[in-house]
Order: structure tokens, then C-alpha cells, then sequence
């Protein structure tokens, strides 16, 4: 058999009268066209107003953008489209120094087709090709899952460390009133835009301080109320919930997170720290 060639698609042609068979190569097709067709894409805020308007469920590529400059490229999954994935990038990008949210911008494109090829990987790549310094913000720590609990020795990821959590905003997350520690604890941990974790009581034969964040400790179930006020920043909250603590309970501040334990310990890497 001979072949006939293009860049992008190959003709075969067997010893068969009637038939042939075209063979297209999507991968190269996806590397020479990808990048040109998002650099044509009108940028739009990282918002919800902007992210909810993709359509429903529609998944592929996508760019983020700080200032109008491409800073990282990834990809939806099976489970999560477009509107899962940006709403989480909006939502961890608040309450970090040195970053505006209102600079951030986003690029995303629909891929209708069915393949196994990693786009994520196609668009870093050409990308980079044509601005080696573009999309920084990949394998920099962004969108990383917490590291867990005794591996507060390991070194910060480089976005943590130029973009800290910033513990000294105005949260607006929890209405004024009186609450119960354990409660604002949990609505805490699971509104804060970056990981917050305090102990919780062993389990019987486990290790695992952080098994389940509801329960908590006896002492944050046993504490006294708190009040939160309108203007309540993450740090003065902390330090109203380590006021209501019996001595012994540290909140340590690291580039990326919030732990809040029953320890003396004190970590290389952490910002800072303070004590019931």
C-alpha cells in the first residue's frame, strides 16, 4: 500500500478498487490549530456572572489570564465541566495578597470531539512554544490539594508563596450572631477560599487528626460561644475562637493554609502564628 501525506491527515490507499481509507491525526490537528483559535477568543472576567453563562455541562480548554497575559492552561474531566472548574479557580483566588481578582480573566473552548489525546497537555505545549514564559501558574502549586496533616515541614508551593492567603479581609461568609466554636469552625472550613484545618478527636486506632472536621475536638464542643461581628476578618475570628479555647490550642498561618491544633509545635515555613 502507499500513503499519501499531510501534516494533519494521511490517505490510505490499499490494493482494493472502491475503497479507501483517510486516517485524520486529531492530535496534530488539536497542535496546530488550538492555540491560534483561543488567542481569538474575546477574554471574559472570572466571575460567576461570566462562568455561568457557558453553557451547561459543555467541558474542553481553558486559559486564565492575569492582565490580559496567559498564566494557566487546563482542562475539564468527566465529572466536572466548564462551570465547576472556573467557579473553583474564582473562588480560590480571593483572600490572596498580591493578587486582584478583578485583573483575571478566562478563555474557554468547547472540544466536540471524542478522542483520548491530553488537550491540557497540547495547549501547554504550543503555547509555550510561542512564549516560553507564558502559563507560569502551571506546576506552580495552583489548584493543589492540601498536602494533610505532618506535612507542614514540606516547602511551600511557588504560587502560596508569591500569592500568601491574606487572613486580614472582611469575610461577609458568616452572618453576625452568636455561635457555637464547633459550628463556625465548620462553616469556616467549608467557605474559607483556601484549606483551613484544626483537630478533631481520634478515632479509635487512627492517627488521622483531621478524619472528620464535624465532630471536631471535646474542647472546641465544650467552649463557650462566639460572637461575630459584621467587620470579622479570618484572623479575628481565629482569634476570637482561640480566645473562647482552653490554653494549649495554636492557629499557625502558612502561604497556603490555615491549621488551628492542640501543639506547641512550630514550622519552618509557616508566616506566623498565634497561641490560646
Amino acid at each position: 500500500m502507499t500513503e499519501s501525506q499531510t501534516p494533519a491527515a494521511t490517505v490510505i490507499e490499499p490494493a482494493l478498487a472502491g475503497y479507501k481509507e483517510y486516517e485524520i491525526n486529531i492530535e496534530q490537528v488539536m497542535r496546530n490549530d488550538l492555540p491560534g483559535v483561543v488567542a481569538d477568543i474575546h477574554a471574559a472576567p472570572l466571575t460567576a456572572a461570566s462562568v455561568n453563562a457557558i453553557p451547561e455541562g459543555a467541558k474542553g480548554a481553558y486559559v486564565l489570564l492575569v492582565d490580559g497575559y496567559p498564566v494557566y492552561a487546563g482542562k475539564t474531566d468527566t465529572r466536572h465541566g466548564f462551570r465547576d472548574r472556573l467557579n473553583r479557580h474564582a473562588f480560590s483566588i480571593q483572600n490572596r495578597k498580591n493578587l486582584d481578582p478583578a485583573t483575571i480573566t478566562f478563555k474557554a473552548i468547547r472540544i466536540l470531539v471524542f478522542s483520548n489525546f491530553d488537550v491540557e497537555a497540547i495547549l501547554i505545549d504550543e503555547m509555550r512554544k510561542a512564549d516560553k514564559d507564558a502559563l507560569r501558574w502551571n506546576y506552580s502549586g495552583f489548584g493543589s490539594n492540601d498536602p494533610g496533616h505532618r506535612r507542614e515541614g514540606q516547602r511551600p508551593a511557588e504560587f502560596d508563596v508569591k500569592y500568601p492567603v491574606n487572613i486580614d479581609r472582611p469575610l461577609h461568609l458568616v452572618k453576625p450572631g452568636q455561635y457555637q466554636l464547633l459550628s463556625l469552625l465548620v462553616r469556616l472550613k467549608e467557605h474559607l477560599p483556601f484549606d483551613l484545618r484544626y483537630e478533631t478527636d481520634l478515632q479509635p486506632g487512627s492517627d488521622d487528626k483531621y478524619i472528620d472536621y464535624r465532630k471536631g475536638h471535646a474542647d472546641q464542643r465544650e467552649a463557650g460561644p462566639v460572637d461575630v461581628d459584621d467587620d470579622d476578618t479570618t484572623r479575628t475570628l481565629l482569634q476570637k475562637i482561640m480566645a473562647a479555647l482552653p490554653p494549649g490550642w495554636r492557629t499557625t498561618v502558612f502561604p497556603g493554609r490555615v491549621i488551628l491544633y492542640k501543639e506547641s509545635n512550630t514550622y519552618r515555613y509557616a508566616l506566623e502564628s498565634f497561641t490560646a
